[in-house]
């Protein structure tokens, strides 16, 4: 018997969603055969088998499940899952998990509001769940709305619990709820602990953007690839790891980090359906022309298909696109595992002198680095963005490579 176990499949989530079995309860099926489909805050994930033999199946579609949980068995025949059942004193289907002496099994999302109302244990064992899900601590928080308050004070707090979470669950509140989506919950997990881990800090550069933006509507035309500011900047960042490692590594124990092997770069990507960082890998090793079609695909993809979480992680620096116009200055957070992600805004216009004295227009953008502090220092940072700086305003290399 092989057990089906649910892998790691991201940093940014503790738990997944049981989507689909692609196979049948008692089917037969094949090793590397794609048999569960589960859901992360930014991806759907095909399960495989790890072996031939007969599914059997333990926990139902649309459940949560966190890495490490078995799922399903794979038994050699369907003899040996008969006499498994025969044997077994639970059910064929796993029950809710039971509840632990110190109380029962919060989600995510359960955890984070009965924190933000100061619930206890003894509340949430109250409800007589082995796991307790969000509706069930809203349901508790509006019962204990309308019970009498012995004094003023529970309300005061509940009040201000209420501010802090921002979502102001008082059942007679008139104010229409909007239910954060389950990839914005993710965005919202990674920001607070971006803040609550990283001590970050900030550099800004001005960048003259007129040889570049020349260079990319050379590009376009010769390689009939749109390529634009974002291209060129992946790649000229994508070309400083070796210069510049600190900006590529990865925290480690608090007294060291792990210096990244290649550059492989995480892109903001949000079309309207949510944000996404997929990862151009090896850089180093790809045109201009192909990083633009893989950023093309990207944008494709986020407004369809989505992305699979393999192709979310591994990144070892971040590039934050705000290039709407008007936009000068954008302060990313550090994304938790890295130590540096590079914001471009948008293109501006400004009047200068040329060499003979003239009074010309020329364009620009502001590149801004937030980084780790704890393991980049101002001066690096710096010098890493004078370095970008010095490959956007000379960029003829960066379309030759």
């Amino acid at each position: 018997m092989t057990d089906l176990v649910v892998p790691k499949l991201n940093n940014n989530d503790t738990t997944y969603v049981l989507l689909d079995w692609l196979a049948g309860d008692g089917e037969q099926v094949r090793a590397g055969e794609p048999i569960a489909e589960v859901e992360t805050s930014k991806a759907a994930e095909e399960l495989l088998s790890d072996g031939d033999g007969v599914l059997h199946r333990l926990v139902e579609v649309n459940r949560e499940c966190a890495p490490g949980d078995v799922i399903g068995h794979v038994f050699d025949s369907e003899e040996a899952r008969q006499r498994f059942l025969a044997a077994a004193v639970t059910p064929a289907v796993v029950p809710l998990p039971d509840v632990s002496p110190g109380g029962p099994v919060l989600t995510d999302s359960a955890r984070e509001l009965a924190a933000a109302h100061g619930l206890d244990d003894d509340e949430l064992r109250g409800l007589g769940k082995s796991v307790v899900r969000r509706t069930d601590v809203e349901r508790l928080l509006a019962d204990r709305s309308a019970a009498p308050a012995a004094t003023t004070e529970p309300v005061v707090v509940a009040a201000a619990a209420a501010l802090a979470a921002g979502d102001g669950p008082e059942p007679d509140d008139p104010r229409q709820v909007h239910a954060l989506s389950r990839a914005q919950r993710a965005v919202a997990a990674v920001v607070t602990e971006s803040h609550r881990e990283v001590p970050a800090a900030l550099a800004v550069i001005k960048v003259r953007a007129d040889a570049a933006l020349t260079a990319a509507r050379d590009l376009t035309r010769a390689t009939r690839t749109l390529v634009g500011l974002p291209e060129l900047l992946v790649k000229a960042i994508g070309g400083l790891r070796e210069d510049h490692p600190l900006l590529f590594a990865s925290p480690g124990d608090g007294s060291s980090v792990r210096l990244a092997e290649a550059a492989h770069v995480g892109v903001t990507i949000d079309v309207g359906t949510g944000l996404f960082i997929p990862v151009v890998r090896d850089v180093e090793e790809l045109t201009c022309a192909e990083i633009a079609e893989t950023l093309m695909d990207f944008r494709s993809r986020a407004g369809g298909e989505g992305f699979r979480a393999g192709e979310l992680a591994g990144g070892t620096i971040v590039v934050s696109l705000h290039t709407d116009p008007d936009v000068v200055l954008a302060g990313p957070i550090v994304f938790p595992g890295q130590t540096c992600v590079v914001a471009i805004g948008g293109t501006q216009d400004e009047l200068a002198l040329d060499t003979d004295g003239q009074v010309v227009t020329r364009r620009f953008v502001n590149l801004s680095a937030v980084y780790d502090h704890r393991v980049v220092n101002g001066r690096e940072a710096v010098a890493f963005l004078q370095a970008v700086k010095a490959a956007l305003e000379s960029p003829d290399q960066l379309g030759e490579e």
